[in-house]
């Protein structure tokens, strides 16, 4: 059977006639079959003579990668640098801090309550005077309530009170205790120890001039409470809120109003604030002069030993957290070289 393309002619398509010649388009047709055929084995050499695109190379892994790595001398190791530790870091930043920030809010502390703006300090620093009244009214088991410029507080016992604080000093220590918080245990036991010796071992005719001398004797004892609340441990309420941050300045302007009085008074009577405030009465030196009978140079003596003993404490706590900072950073330091050894 002839092939389709036979059978009409390669000019015109049309039907192929039984002649050399092609009716319609006058073309020959062996002379377009052999023009056909040339031009079909033209393409064939093309094609064949073209490049051939070469097929990929299958993937092969190379044995060498999975060797294990040679053994290297341990001479020709490369010197390895000291890991980065940021908890080590902030502790660096930390002993700096506390071995400056006390020292320089008490400079400050200084000069405020000797400037020309004594008045306004003198408005921070009453606070912790009243505070002082209370908290050794407390200890007495005596309810006292502070506020601005007066305390007020009852003039008899009340050992509900007194076993209610003690209750709530005894509970701090057991808790201290039990999650180890050294400084907690430390505060309970100072403190019940004063509360016994106040509430039982002093009559209630020394119960009240020890009151009032808790005034000034609060803001020394309490300012120097205040500063120390800059060592607090780190992640504590007060360190992670930077609450330490305002308390110690306020500790210090405390102290330095306190006891920069009574050092004054050592060698100028003038300086004791006796006299009356307006609206309360006779002030705090007067009513133990004049209603208790203490003399002027015991008055003195007694705030002068109590500053001083303040700042003694002060500085030994100081000293004391400085050298254990420095102890747990050499401790680190010690235990990083270890591990490069």
């Amino acid at each position: 059977m002839r092939p389709a393309s036979a059978l009409t002619c390669p000019g015109c398509q049309a039907p192929r006639v039984e002649g050399a010649e092609c009716p319609r388009c006058g073309i020959i047709y062996a002379r377009a079959e052999a023009r056909a055929a040339r031009r079909a084995e033209q393409e064939r050499a093309a094609a064949a003579a073209a490049p051939q695109a070469p097929e990929p190379a299958p993937f092969e892994v190379d044995p060498a990668w999975l060797a294990p790595p040679p053994d290297l001398r341990s001479d020709a190791h490369p010197l390895e640098t000291a890991a980065f530790d940021a908890a080590d870091e902030q502790a660096v930043h930390e002993l700096r801090l506390r071995l400056i920030v006390v020292p320089v809010a008490l400079l400050v502390g200084y000069l405020g309550a000797t400037g020309s703006l004594r008045f306004v300090v003198r408005l921070f620093t009453m606070l912790v005077h009243e505070l002082g009244h209370a908290v050794t009214a407390w200890l007495c088991g005596i309810p006292a309530v502070p506020s601005l410029w007066v305390t007020s507080m009852g003039s008899e016992r009340w050992y509900s009170l007194a076993l209610a604080l003690a209750g709530a000093l005894g509970a701090l220590t057991w808790i201290g205790w039990k999650l180890r918080r050294w400084a907690w245990v430390t505060w309970g036991v100072v403190l019940l120890t004063c509360q016994l010796v106040c509430t039982v071992g002093l009559p209630m005719s020394s119960t009240l001039p020890l009151v009032i001398f808790g005034g000034d004797g609060g803001m020394l004892v309490l300012g120097t409470v205040l500063m120390g609340c800059f060592y607090v441990r780190p992640g504590s309420y007060l360190h992670v809120r930077a609450l330490r941050w305002g308390l110690v300045p306020i500790g210090a302007l405390s102290f330095w109003d306190g006891f920069l009085t009574w050092w004054r008074a050592r060698t100028n009577a003038e300086e004791i604030p006796f006299g009356r405030m307006e609206g309360q009465g006779l002030s705090d030196p007067s009513r133990l002069v004049d209603e208790h009978g203490w003399q002027e140079g015991d008055l003195i003596r007694r705030y002068v030993t109590l500053g001083v003993l303040c700042l003694v404490a002060l500085a030994v706590f100081h000293i004391l957290h400085l050298y254990r900072g420095r102890s747990r950073l050499r401790a680190a330091v010690r235990a990083l070289r270890h591990q490069e050894e």
